[in-house]
């Protein structure tokens, strides 16, 4: 089973699973839709992944964090000639300080904020005190990144792909992500932190969080629960831990709980069904879950 049939198999899930469907609008504000494994027609365009177009000086991505739920990604095409960039499934939004001295940038209090994904860049370098590392996916976002549901995708990744960005020469694309937090504790992102986008298994290698992030993306799941099963995969949060997380304390309006009875209940239900996926799939068997990571580096 191909990484886009495992995505499919969870789409048809859902409905056993009983996700709250009204919930499952996370889509991106931006651009029209085409699916991950289409190239938008077009005379002289070049094709290319995203990280390698970033290697090859192509594009530049920047990531600004807005809160620890989404961000925009700016997206600027360096060549003189339209680009078709392919978007990662699935990627990790790093702080800037964690790739320069001092592992994953200053713990520090905070809630442990969710964002994640797409930690592409970050504009500027002032600000940039250790915030979480995030993640996401972006895979079946159209031509403006369309349907990209909690990490950005959209449609269902192709086999593990992201869809294509279509950006015109030297021009910048904006798309907004929602995104989830891979690192519990740590201070929420914002958009004065400087953050990088790397490859996700650059910071964890786990499957499950893999999926987690493309499972997102394609908007199969909700922000909120997403974000439930990633503290608990990454941060080894139990259940118990996560349904006593308060969001608002106050003498005055009481407390909020960080998540529903709901979406707790569905997060368990997310957590075995992509773990029997990954036990059952060739294509996430072969990532291993003890390779080296910034996440083990942090440790």
């Amino acid at each position: 089973m191909n990484r886009n049939l495992s995505v499919i198999e969870f789409s048809r899930c859902r409905n056993l699973l009983a996700l709250p469907t009204c919930l499952l609008m996370l889509s991106v504000l931006n651009g029209t839709a085409s699916r991950g494994g289409e190239v938008p027609a077009g005379g002289d365009v070049a094709n290319a992944e995203m990280f390698a177009a970033m290697e090859a000086g192509q594009i530049e991505v920047k990531f600004i964090p807005i809160n620890a739920t989404k961000a925009n990604v700016l997206v600027k095409n360096l060549t003189d000639k339209p680009l078709n960039i392919q978007m990662p499934a699935a990627f990790a939004g790093v702080p800037v300080l964690a790739q320069f001295g001092g592992g994953m940038g200053g713990m520090g209090g905070g809630m442990g904020g969710m964002g994640g994904g797409m930690g592409g860049m970050g504009g500027g370098m002032g600000g940039m005190g250790g915030g979480q590392a995030m993640g996401g996916g972006m895979g079946g976002m159209g031509g403006g990144m369309g349907g990209m549901g909690g990490g950005g995708m959209g449609g269902g990744g192709m086999g593990g792909m992201g869809g294509f960005q279509r950006i015109a020469p030297e021009r910048v694309k904006k798309i907004s992500v929602v995104t989830v937090c891979l690192e519990h504790g740590k201070p929420d992102p914002n958009p004065k932190m400087a953050y990088k986008i790397v490859p996700l298994e650059q910071f964890t290698t786990s499957p499950n969080v893999r999926m987690v992030c493309e499972t997102l993306g394609n908007g199969m799941i909700t922000q909120n629960t997403a974000q439930a099963v990633a503290w608990h995969l990454m941060d080894n949060m139990s259940w118990a831990e996560l349904a006593q997380k308060n969001r608002v304390e106050s003498k005055y309006t009481g407390t909020l709980r960080w998540f529903s009875p709901i979406e707790l209940k569905t997060a368990m239900l997310v957590v075995h069904e992509i773990d029997r996926i990954v036990r059952t799939s060739d294509d996430y068997a072969k990532q291993s879950e003890s390779g080296s990571s910034l996440a083990d580096d942090a440790s």
